[in-house]
Protein backbone atom coordinates (compact mmCIF):
# COMPACT_ATOMS: atom_id res chain seq x y z
CA UNK A 1 0.00 0.00 0.00
CA UNK A 2 1.38 3.41 -0.95
CA UNK A 3 1.78 5.99 1.32
CA UNK A 4 -1.04 8.62 1.53
CA UNK A 5 0.27 12.80 0.51
CA UNK A 6 -1.44 15.61 2.20
CA UNK A 7 -2.06 17.83 -0.75
CA UNK A 8 -2.33 20.74 1.24
CA UNK A 9 -5.76 20.66 3.00
CA UNK A 10 -5.96 19.28 6.39
CA UNK A 11 -4.02 19.01 9.56
CA UNK A 12 -1.25 18.07 9.27
CA UNK A 13 -0.63 14.26 10.60
CA UNK A 14 -0.13 12.50 13.86
CA UNK A 15 1.42 9.61 12.66
CA UNK A 16 0.68 5.72 13.03
CA UNK A 17 -2.36 5.54 15.34
CA UNK A 18 -4.00 2.29 16.86
CA UNK A 19 -7.08 2.33 18.86
CA UNK A 20 -7.43 1.13 22.61
CA UNK A 21 -11.01 1.48 24.17
CA UNK A 22 -12.09 1.39 27.58
CA UNK A 23 -14.54 2.11 29.90
CA UNK A 24 -13.65 4.37 33.45
CA UNK A 25 -17.02 5.36 35.69
CA UNK A 26 -18.96 8.06 34.79
CA UNK A 27 -17.64 10.92 37.40
CA UNK A 28 -14.08 10.14 35.64
CA UNK A 29 -15.50 10.70 32.47
CA UNK A 30 -17.02 13.57 32.93
CA UNK A 31 -13.84 15.05 34.82
CA UNK A 32 -11.77 14.06 31.76
CA UNK A 33 -13.72 16.09 29.34
CA UNK A 34 -13.83 18.61 32.04
CA UNK A 35 -9.74 18.98 31.97
CA UNK A 36 -9.64 18.44 28.67
CA UNK A 37 -11.92 21.37 27.50
CA UNK A 38 -10.29 23.49 29.72
CA UNK A 39 -6.88 23.03 28.75
CA UNK A 40 -8.11 23.33 25.06
CA UNK A 41 -7.22 19.90 24.03
CA UNK A 42 -9.45 16.79 22.74
CA UNK A 43 -10.69 14.10 25.11
CA UNK A 44 -8.13 11.61 23.13
CA UNK A 45 -5.21 14.10 23.35
CA UNK A 46 -5.97 14.83 26.59
CA UNK A 47 -5.55 10.91 27.74
CA UNK A 48 -3.06 10.31 25.78
CA UNK A 49 -0.74 12.77 27.34
CA UNK A 50 -2.11 11.32 30.44
CA UNK A 51 -1.05 7.57 29.63
CA UNK A 52 2.32 9.02 28.17
CA UNK A 53 3.33 10.22 31.04
CA UNK A 54 2.70 7.34 33.49
CA UNK A 55 3.75 4.56 30.79
CA UNK A 56 7.25 6.46 30.63
CA UNK A 57 7.74 6.32 34.29
CA UNK A 58 6.40 2.58 34.20
CA UNK A 59 8.93 1.66 31.50
CA UNK A 60 11.91 3.52 33.56
CA UNK A 61 11.01 0.77 35.97
CA UNK A 62 10.86 -1.74 33.99
CA UNK A 63 14.18 -3.13 34.25
CA UNK A 64 13.55 -3.65 38.05
CA UNK A 65 10.51 -5.89 37.38
CA UNK A 66 12.10 -7.97 35.02
CA UNK A 67 15.45 -8.83 37.19
CA UNK A 68 13.01 -10.24 39.89
CA UNK A 69 13.97 -13.44 39.72
CA UNK A 70 11.15 -16.47 40.04
CA UNK A 71 10.91 -18.76 42.70
CA UNK A 72 11.43 -22.30 42.22
CA UNK A 73 8.25 -23.96 42.70
CA UNK A 74 9.16 -25.93 45.91
CA UNK A 75 9.83 -22.38 47.35
CA UNK A 76 7.18 -20.95 46.67
CA UNK A 77 4.82 -22.38 49.30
Amino acid sequence: MSAVINRGGGRPSKGLRKYIGFRTPAKTAEDVHKIAAAKGMTVTDYVASAVDRSLREDLALLDQFSQQDELPIRMAS
